[in-house]
């Protein structure tokens, strides 16, 4: 089934459709399991974002600009990553507790949250208007028209391009060699 059948499917009332998405389950285990997570929080995660999907398509507001893979992932890392921060204000300190820069068990250094910072300090350096643009286009999913609109551009064609520039200026502070030295 396509990703335009399973929105039609959907619009037309049929949820039985949705059991098609869980051919995406996969790469949200491995987002979910390179993050300090495990096979549970990777299919809570899932459903989740399978839920704002199905809330989108049937509230008319969803628009299909890539594939639904794609959004399924964005939704489930963004969701991941807001647990993330809840698991870390409520974590009671200890010496037994997670610590970002130990191996996992395959040996591999993971810290999400060190590299969440340096995006942070990435996005920081960009000054205004692109680090607001940024955070409202790619963390929070906010439409082109309504940017477009917040930040004053004449239409949602200015405000991508100058989305594009601001990625472009991204790119710039960002190393992919610190970025795979925090992993």
């Amino acid at each position: 089934m396509t990703d335009q059948e399973i929105i039609h499917q959907l619009k037309k009332g049929n949820e039985a459709c949705l059991k098609h998405l869980y051919q995406h389950l996969g790469m949200i285990k491995s987002l979910v399991s390179k993050n300090s997570g495990n096979e549970d929080d990777a299919l809570d995660i899932f459903q989740e974002a399978v839920i704002v999907f199905y809330k989108k398509v049937m509230s008319g507001d969803f628009e299909l600009r890539g594939k639904i893979s794609s959004y399924l992932y964005e939704v489930s890392r963004r969701l991941w990553l807001n647990q993330l921060n809840r698991r870390k204000r409520h974590e009671v300190p200890s010496d037994m507790s997670f610590s970002p820069n130990r191996a996992d068990e395959d040996g591999e250094r993971q810290n999400p949250i060190a590299l969440q910072k340096y995006v942070e300090n990435a996005l920081e350096k960009l000054g205004e208007p692109c680090k607001s643009l940024l955070e409202s286009a790619i963390f929070l999913g906010t439409k082109m028209e309504e940017i477009a609109k917040k930040f004053n551009y004449s239409g949602a064609r200015s405000a991508s391009q100058q989305k594009l520039r601001c990625l472009k200026k991204l790119r710039g502070h960002i190393s992919y060699d610190d970025i795979i030295a925090l992993e």
